[in-house]
């Protein structure tokens, strides 16, 4: 199943990004209160090093807002200095966007490859299935989970009575 993400409010979508990305790369990462968390949506610390993970939930907008609002973030990125910047997002994008959002982040992320997007999250998803499986909201709100959920009870009630 492949999701869009837009059934996650954001503060969701960060919990998300955050069980994704740290499986992937075997790490946990931090989570905070939310609110203004000044570039830090997960922190993964080791020693004087850390990674920080920023999810930017843009399912249903445009790249030139993820794009606008990720120059607005630079500053915070460089202030922040951390070893490894990691984004993931809700937004399909295709290489030339990766490589135009990685000039904008700069050194801190480290490859491309740290830039998640929604196709990156869904092959995650495939991966890693307990991590699915423990965001309800990602999956309770498509039909065809629904409709299997109503079928599975209507088997087992079936199966008890006729075994009676």
């Amino acid at each position: 199943m492949s999701y869009d993400f837009s059934s996650l409010s954001p503060a969701d979508f960060e919990d998300l990004a955050r069980d994704l990305v740290g499986r992937e790369l075997g790490v946990r990462f931090e989570g905070f209160a939310s609110g203004p968390d000044q570039g830090i949506d997960g922190r993964h610390s080791y020693g004087p090093k850390s990674t920080i993970l920023q999810a930017k939930h843009f399912a249903g907008s445009t790249y030139r807002a993820l794009k606008s609002t990720m120059r607005r973030e630079r500053t915070a990125i460089d202030r922040l200095a951390p070893s490894r910047y990691i984004l993931a997002t809700s937004r399909p994008l295709s290489p030339p966007n990766k490589k135009e959002l990685a000039s904008i982040v700069g050194p801190a992320l480290q490859s491309e490859s740290d830039i998640f997007n929604a196709r990156d999250l869904n092959g995650l998803l495939r991966t890693f299935p307990d991590v699915e499986k423990a965001h309800i909201k990602l999956w309770l709100s498509g039909a065809a989970v629904l409709e299997r959920i109503a079928r599975s009870a209507s088997y087992a009630v079936n199966s008890i009575s006729r075994s009676e």
